[in-house]
């Protein structure tokens, strides 16, 4: 390792970090400032020709560090940023593979945090120290816990206090307990779920680095490879997999609070009308499913957020209060998955009454429940949803269910197993005589009141001969088994499940989407003085939802883009909605959702004052016309999504008014645009296109004329023009271009 002269501020090389006393440096790197390996080393050498003392020449960080440790009587320091080479990868390695070695080794710590002030109070609850960036940076963790003592020192190198006098501070703001801080207790005492939890929050420029700052929290030496991305946190549990004997790696993600709310809420069918409007809102759910969750191996530290309570619980008390046989687990990584042998549930929840089946998005799922050797901070068994569909092969899983009826995520990889619930465990002896027994009989047995199986095993059990004992659970029985848990060889890109989404990535509403871009905004006011009232920077944006409930159709939702044609004095507004249709008479077909064929589209004309020249609407619909393009003959209103039957690439065409006075919306689904999988949202090109003689002999300001096959091609590449109707003028066409 190479150490600074704290008089002259030269780097020297030593071969052992045990065979020098030195101080070591803890800060936040703040960019360009920072002096570099191959930096100190070119200054070196302008500083051995002049003459001048390096110390004077090197960055203030670095200068006062070392008139600081000087005082204090080291003659030697380490600084990250100075005595590492960056550049050589191996050196590099070498370093973040040694660097808690380092910290653990120096005589002290110094804690430099550049935003704290000398007057501030690290006591008091708002101090500058308590939101010191030195406590979101990743690195700095190992750097806290493994120096035995540490001095913190503010912006001008004052002392603010040793890491002993504020264990009690440090430990509200980081998590990391106070016993760990001062060295009393080892690290390895604490779970692998708790100890990523201290990193969940902390933050480091290269994504790599959230997990090569933990390899010494662990005690893992591995190779680093910058480039590869979240792989590299993967790479690290399955080092801890193979070092560390602690289950408590898999516990991470959704959990919900208790499994018998759990099971019941996958395995009910009955909603009350306010449900389904819940229901409603927490179906729209942005499908571009992040598989991660499905993982038994996380992506991130982030994903340990609320892991900090877990502990873990030794094989031997996990088997002999399940009555399941005790044997060490192992694991291996395969290209099924991860190999493991877990404590599994005989019986299976059937998990296809769920939110995911009513919506037609999945199909019956297979959940069983694998039992961890871990527990939260209330003393609940941990367990996973072990899912798989009902006629998956093999004994391949994926972690975590769709749970309906749940607040804030739907998605869920495990549940706690409260110790209440071990109440109902019935210690049964083995009758004398014995018989064969039916499966009606076993059924009954489980059912029967808690109070009697009491009075029953202990009017049994008052014999005096030892009789062996049968175990039984009310949620089946837990047995010992090998099997393969979902884990992807490389990390690729959020994947669409072929069931359904197995993570709620709570994104915007699924809609419907029409938006009008700013440009062409613009376009339409100087070229056409056609102005849209609800236009903004970003441009104007409609929507219709996807997903309505029976009552919000009876109701009604519209949105509409309205124009104002200043020359006209008309406001011309085009509406979009679901509900009040003459084709809604038939009897409703689905509570859950809506038919495609129900949206719909029609347009209105509002004078703002009257014309001699032209008729007044008074904010009428325009009626539709019947001719061979349009859709649906006995409705008033155009049907715009029949994609389903004349394929994704027809142009729908909806024609409104009359001779005098048309409006043509035309429709071209844009593929690509879709927001979710499985739901009917789609993202359409509209057209308006405007002619007849109100528009044609209307008096306009001089515009300058163009090519009508020229007009938004730049935008989409799409056009919708408009015959002119027999005996009339030619038809000069506006074109308002939706798109997503």
């Amino acid at each position: 390792m190479y150490l600074l002269n704290t008089r002259t501020a030269e780097l020297h090389y030593f071969v052992n970090s045990h065979e020098v006393r030195y101080a070591i440096l803890s800060h936040v790197w703040q960019g360009a400032d920072e002096l570099s390996f191959v930096g100190l080393k070119a200054l070196s050498a302008e500083c051995a020709l002049s003459g001048e003392n390096l110390r004077e020449r090197v960055p203030a960080k670095i200068r006062e560090c070392c008139i600081f440790a000087e005082r204090a009587g080291y003659a030697w320091i380490w600084v990250d940023t100075c005595c590492i080479d960056h550049h050589s990868s191996a050196e590099l390695s070498e370093a973040i593979n040694s660097m808690f070695a380092w910290y653990a080794d120096a005589d002290v710590c110094y804690a430099y945090l550049y935003d704290v002030g000398d007057d501030d109070d690290p006591a008091t609850p708002d101090s500058a120290f308590r939101r010191s960036r030195w406590y979101e940076r990743g690195w700095t963790l190992q750097e806290l816990i493994a120096p035995a003592r540490i001095v913190f020192l503010s912006q001008t190198w004052r002392t603010l206090g040793s890491k002993h006098m504020l264990a009690a501070v440090v430990e509200a703001v980081t998590g990391v307990q106070k016993e760990i801080l001062t060295h009393t207790r080892s690290l390895d005492s604490v779970s692998v779920a708790q100890r990523m939890s201290w990193a969940a929050n902390r933050k480091t420029t290269r994504v790599e680095d959230r997990a090569y700052s933990l390899l010494g929290i662990f005690g893992i030496n591995m190779p680093t490879i910058y480039g590869e991305g979240e792989r590299a946190f993967v790479r690290l549990q399955e080092e801890i997999l193979r070092r560390i004997p602690d289950q408590s790696i898999f516990a991470w993600g959704p959990m919900h609070k208790d499994i018998k709310l759990a099971r019941k809420l996958m395995e009910r069918d009955r909603f009350e009308d306010s449900e389904r409007a819940t229901h409603g809102r927490q179906a729209n759910i942005a499908f571009d499913v992040q598989g991660r969750l499905q993982d038994l191996l996380a992506s991130s530290p982030s994903e340990f957020a609320n892991s900090a309570g877990y502990k873990a619980v030794s094989v031997a008390d996990l088997a002999a209060t399940f009555g399941i046989e005790a044997k060490m687990p192992h694991y291996a990584v395969t290209s099924n998955g991860i190999r493991a042998m877990l404590p599994l549930s005989t019986d299976a929840i059937e998990s296809w009454k769920s939110w995911m089946a009513r919506t037609g998005a999945a199909n019956t799922q297979h959940v069983q429940l694998g039992l961890l050797a871990c527990e939260n901070a209330d003393g609940d068994w941990i367990i996973l949803l072990l899912r798989r569909g009902k006629q998956a092969a093999g004994d391949r899983y994926d972690v975590g269910e769709f749970i309906d009826g749940t607040e804030g995520r739907h998605y869920h990889r495990g549940a706690f197993f409260p110790r209440s619930l071990l109440l109902a465990v019935e210690t049964v002896p083995e009758p004398k005589v014995k018989f064969r027994r039916t499966d009606e009989d076993e059924d009954e047995d489980e059912d029967e009141d808690e109070d009697e199986i009491a009075s029953e095993s202990a009017a049994k059990g008052s014999a005096k001969e030892k009789r062996p004992r049968v175990v039984k659970f009310r949620y089946g029985k837990f047995e010992l088994k090998q099997l393969y848990i979902h884990h992807p060889n490389t990390l690729l890109p959020p994947q669409t499940h072929p069931d359904g989404p197995i993570r709620d990535v709570m994104a915007s509403q699924p809609n419907f989407t029409f938006v009008l871009p700013h440009w062409l905004l613009a376009d339409l006011q100087t070229r056409h003085h056609l102005t849209c009232e609800q236009a903004d920077t970003d441009g104007c944006t409609t929507t219709v939802p996807c997903h309505l409930t029976q009552q919000q159709v009876s109701d009604s939702i519209v949105s509409a883009i309205s124009f104002f044609d200043a020359s006209l004095h008309e406001r011309i507004t085009v509406r979009f909605g679901v509900g009040k249709c003459m084709c809604l008479t038939v009897p409703f077909p689905d509570p859950h959702g809506i038919p495609l064929h129900k949206l719909w589209v029609d347009v209105l004309v509002a004078r703002e004052q009257s014309r001699g020249d032209a008729p007044a609407f008074d904010g009428k619909a325009l009626p539709k016309l019947s001719e061979p393009a349009q859709m649906l003959m006995i409705c008033p209103r155009a049907h715009i999504d029949f994609t389903t039957v004349r394929g994704d690439h027809a142009i729908i065409r909806a024609a409104f008014g009359d001779r005098t006075r048309r409006v043509e919306v035309a429709f071209r689904k844009r593929e690509g645009f879709e927001v979710v999988r499985k739901i009917p949202c789609k993202s359409y090109t509209v057209t308006l296109a405007l002619s007849g003689t109100v528009y044609d002999t209307a008096v306009r300001w001089p515009i300058v004329p163009i090519p009508s096959e020229e007009v938004c091609t730049h935008a989409t590449g799409e056009l919708s023009s408009a015959e002119p109707p027999s005996g009339g003028r030619k038809a000069r066409a506006i074109y308002i271009v939706m798109s997503v």
